[in-house]
């Protein structure tokens, strides 16, 4: 149920109570005349309603309970007021307990102060107390180290005296023992003397004894030692059983000697034809007796191990066709070319067909063996390695040891092989019909041999001719050259890739030994570079870096500049330049010499005198057409000298420049 105005009413009664019962309160401060019965009114209004009302007890428990409340709220007023009481008097408390504590720190304070003054105070006088005892105590050191200097000085001159009087009288015992020494020594060699002197005939008959009964003696061996073999020779040659027995065994020995030598030379030289490698073979993948000793050679093994770690650990990429051009920069219409015959090679070998026989031929320097090596070490194939100039040097035993190559080849079983011949112009050149002079019996016996034995297609070896001359070569051997390649000097294109991968190789792998590369030596400054290599080969190139890489250690420099290298090409190029007049000289001569040989194959040098009037008269005019061809470049090498002069005092003055700054 609700009673809104017994609530008021109730709340108007409370608060109309307690001004009351505050002027209750403070009724003894202020005591007035005033007195207002409304509120009476209003209470006593307010009590009849509530008797009336029927919830009259309950809003008398209201009442009692806003008492409670009331109660409460004065009992935790008290109890807040007690403890704010409680708190003031800790607060109280602690400030006097910090006070005490002050004061007691004080007056320790204080006490300290005074004792440490107190200390002092004994500290200095004993410091005093003790300076002065020191004092007195150094003064009786000084004065008892004075008195022992003065007793050690008295001391040592007394035994100075002393020592001095008896060195005099030693001196003069000394003297006396000398003296009678010398005369007794005197009387006693003096009678020896005459005593040897009287016995001298006795000593020398003595000896004369002596020596005749040696001789006596030896005598007597002798000849016991000759009457013993005497004897016994004369016993062996009566006795013939034993001379025959001492004949045959003579003979036996002899007979077994010169047969083990001889059987042991045969076996050797089977043992050499059958597992051995034949003298011509520079290099070989094929198995052969020397091969078997290379196991125990651990230096060459590890170099072995240390070529072919990488290779070999991806078995499918042992030998891809790109790994042969990645040292070897050619133009990109005979690498395709090259591609082709290695793929042919591949496929041969895959399918038994016949192989093709290559000659790689163009000027020096621009990769043929390199190419021609590295397709023999990374085809698959077995390789053999030739050098025409041994070919030549064997004389005589030239074709006996090719011979002996393409035996060691035939008797191979379903396996296919490169044979590669480098400067094969060597023993393949024209000059068959020519004097002895010009090509010796032992070429010709060894041309002869190998156009035998390739005058037919082949599946067991493939030949392969780097010259750089193919016109001095044999018309027969080009006959039988199945591909030819010319292998040209770099472009500008290639050169950058030549010098890009040398100076990786020489010259950046400078900075290992704290050489200080110019940060202006940069990709840049090699295209500009390469424009200056036009007309050099790849090998030229590789001795330019390999001469900037020495150049920087022989002059003691730990900077590499741009000048120095553009200082080391102007030498470089004026050099290569010259030495290439030199050899394009040499081969007009040479190529005059065989096309005349080869247009008179019945000339003779002795017989008629007139041929070499027109062979030197053809090399005149050989040789001034070319000096008018090359009359330019010559005015041009001479103005590269003079400028390569000129920079040479110029670089000079820059490194003494650049040592004083270092």
């Amino acid at each position: 149920m609700n009673f809104p105005n017994l609530s008021k009413k109730i709340n108007s009664t409370v608060s109309s109570n307690k001004p009351f019962s505050s002027s209750d309160e403070k009724g003894s401060e202020h005591i007035t005349g005033n007195f207002d019965p409304t509120a009476l009114e209003r209470g006593a209004k307010a009590l009849k309603e509530l008797d009336q009302s029927s919830n009259s007890s309950k809003a008398f428990e209201v009442i009692k309970l806003q008492e409670l409340t009331k109660q409460k709220e004065y009992e935790k007023q008290m109890e807040e007021l007690s403890l704010q009481r409680a708190q003031h008097m800790s607060h109280r408390m602690r400030m006097e307990n910090e006070e005490k504590r002050k004061t007691i720190n004080y007056q320790q304070e204080q006490e300290r102060i005074t004792a440490e003054y107190k200390t002092k105070l004994e500290a200095e006088s004993y410091q005093k107390k003790l300076l002065d005892q020191q004092k007195q105590n150094e003064e009786w050191l000084r004065n008892q180290h004075e008195q022992y200097l003065r007793q050690e000085n008295i001391r040592k001159r007394n035994e100075l005296e002393l020592m001095n009087i008896k060195m005099k009288q030693i001196r003069e015992e000394k003297q006396l023992e000398r003296e009678n020494m010398k005369a007794r020594i005197y009387e006693e060699n003096k009678g020896l003397i005459e005593r040897e002197r009287k016995n001298l005939d006795i000593h020398l008959t003595t000896l004369k004894t002596k020596a005749n009964e040696d001789r006596k003696t030896k005598l007597e061996s002798i000849n016991k030692y000759f009457e013993q073999f005497n004897n016994s020779l004369f016993l062996f040659l009566n006795d013939k059983e034993k001379l025959y027995r001492f004949a045959l065994t003579v003979t036996l020995t002899s007979i077994g000697i010169y047969t083990t030598k001889h059987t042991t030379r045969f076996i050797r030289t089977y043992a050499e034809t059958k597992l051995g490698k034949p003298k011509l073979i520079r290099e070989t993948s094929l198995w052969h007796i020397n091969k078997f000793f290379d196991i125990f050679n651990f230096k060459k093994n590890l170099a072995l191990m240390k070529n072919y770690t990488y290779p070999f650990k991806n078995k499918n990429n042992l030998y891809n066709n790109y790994k042969i051009f990645d040292d070897i920069v050619l133009s990109e219409e005979l690498q395709e070319k090259l591609q082709w015959s290695i793929n042919s090679l591949k496929n041969s070998k895959k399918y038994n067909l016949y192989l093709k026989n290559i000659l790689l031929h163009g000027p020096p320097g621009t990769g043929k063996t390199l190419f021609a090596k590295t397709l023999s070490y990374h085809s698959n194939f077995d390789y053999i390695i030739i050098n025409g100039g041994d070919v030549s040097a064997l004389g005589v035993h030239a074709s006996v040891e090719l011979n002996k190559i393409f035996d060691f080849l035939k008797r191979r079983k379903n396996k296919k092989c490169i044979i590669f011949i480098d400067e094969a112009e060597a023993f393949l050149r024209k000059g068959r019909n020519q004097s002895s002079l010009h090509f010796s019996e032992s070429l010709r016996n060894a041309l002869a041999t190998f156009l035998y034995h390739t005058g037919t297609e082949s599946k067991k070896f493939s030949i392969i001719l780097a010259t750089n001359c193919k016109d001095i070569l044999d018309q027969a051997v080009i006959d039988r050259i199945d591909e030819q390649y010319n292998f040209h000097n770099p472009n500008i294109k290639e050169i950058k890739k030549i010098l890009t991968m040398y100076f990786n190789k020489y010259v950046y792998t400078l900075k290992k030994y704290n050489i200080t590369i110019d940060s202006s030596i940069d990709h840049d400054y090699i295209d500009h570079l390469s424009n200056k290599l036009c007309g050099l080969s790849g090998r030229q190139i590789s001795k330019l870096c390999l001469n900037i890489q020495s150049s920087v250690f022989g002059s003691d420099t730990k900077v590499l500049t741009k000048e120095l290298i553009n200082l080391i090409t102007a030498w470089h190029i004026s050099n290569s330049f010259q030495e290439k007049n030199n050899q394009n000289i040499n081969k007009i001569n040479e190529h005059s010499n065989y096309t005349s040989s080869d247009d008179n194959p019945n000339f003779k040098f002795k017989d008629n005198p007139n041929i070499h009037k027109t062979k030197n008269d053809h090399e005149h005019n050989i040789n001034n057409n070319h000096n008018v061809n090359n009359k330019t470049k010559n005015d041009d090498n001479s103005k590269n000298i003079k400028l390569n002069n000129n920079l040479h005092h110029d670089s000079i003055k820059k490194k003494l420049l650049i040592n004083e700054q270092l």
